[in-house]
């Protein structure tokens, strides 16, 4: 749910198959992220905050994929190509080393390709004239679905988890892509500063909320008590909540109240021994998230 927002409207309509099969690819291999921590932290005898690592270089080479691409190339069906294969190879390469710091290196090759799909799938949604509210959302749904079989997986460690992951990736290596008329553009950049207090308060709720999600698996486990199992059905739900509210983001004017509630709601997953409270902190943490930043957007 905390991967960069851009995942969640790379899906459209008017999307070619290509762009739509890669975000919910990516989309995939950040919803698998807290599921794998704590089978990489068992594999390679290391603590369980140490295995997060995989999560923050992984983002972080995302980021700076999603932030200099856009400045040196166009959005071209061979660039998201190229990405796929990048992507595909730095999974099924991630399945393979006994060096922790070796998989450091391919998660984060894997999250620049992830950066450099998610950015063209980006550009290609918004050629489209419909508005973010009818955009629908790639990364939810893809965490819906996807979470019961990562976390039935990742019972038989990292990787089978990786394997799948590149599994997953390699069609859209072998989907036709339309060519595109994509070119470099630049414009002005707005000087107003309300721009820039959200772009910090969207940093500060995701930096804040990235490093409890990303261990909400090992939370389950450890502290409240919930078998893999239930954890997916969590995640699940987390997920579903999200496309909820992502669907019903047009439909109100305050995103900054319902993002302020996801607080609390990720107060509640972290109670010891209190299931209920960690679906329902789950479950309301996905809505809040998804109602408020299309608006914030």
């Amino acid at each position: 749910m905390f991967a960069p927002s851009r995942l969640a409207y790379s899906f459209h309509p008017r999307s070619g198959i290509g762009g739509v099969v890669g975000a919910a690819s990516v989309a995939l291999l950040f919803a698998a992220t807290p599921f794998l921590i704590p089978a990489v932290a068992e594999r390679y005898g290391v603590s369980d905050g140490l295995a997060g690592a995989i999560s923050s270089t992984q983002v972080g080479a995302f980021a700076l994929a999603t932030f200099l691409l856009p400045r040196f190339f166009a959005p071209t069906p061979r660039v998201l190509r190229i990405s796929v294969l990048t992507l595909a190879a730095a999974n099924t390469a991630s399945a393979l080393p006994d060096l922790f710091p070796i998989l450091l290196v391919l998660r984060a090759i894997g999250g620049g390709a992830a950066g450099a799909i998610t950015w063209v799938a980006w550009a290609d949604a918004m050629r489209g004239s419909r508005g973010l509210g009818r955009i629908a959302a790639a990364a939810p749904v893809t965490a819906l679905l996807g979470s019961p079989l990562i976390a039935a997986l990742a019972d038989f460690g990292d990787r089978p988890v990786y394997l799948t992951l590149a599994a997953a990736t390699i069609p859209v290596a072998l989907i036709p892509l339309p060519a595109t008329s994509a070119t470099m553009t630049r414009s002005r950049v707005s000087r107003s500063r309300s721009n820039r207090v959200l772009l910090v308060a969207l940093f500060l709720l995701t930096f804040a909320g990235a490093g409890l999600f990303v261990f909400e698996a090992v939370v389950a486990r450890d502290v409240v008590g919930l078998s893999p199992t239930a954890a997916s059905l969590a995640f699940s739900l987390n997920a579903g909540a999200g496309l909820l509210g992502a669907r019903l983001a047009s439909r109100h004017s305050r995103p900054g109240w319902w993002l302020a509630s996801s607080g609390p709601a990720a107060m509640l997953t972290v109670f010891p021994g209190e299931p209920v409270l960690f679906f329902a902190g789950m479950a309301w943490w996905g809505f809040a998230f998804w109602m408020g930043v299309p608006g914030v957007l």
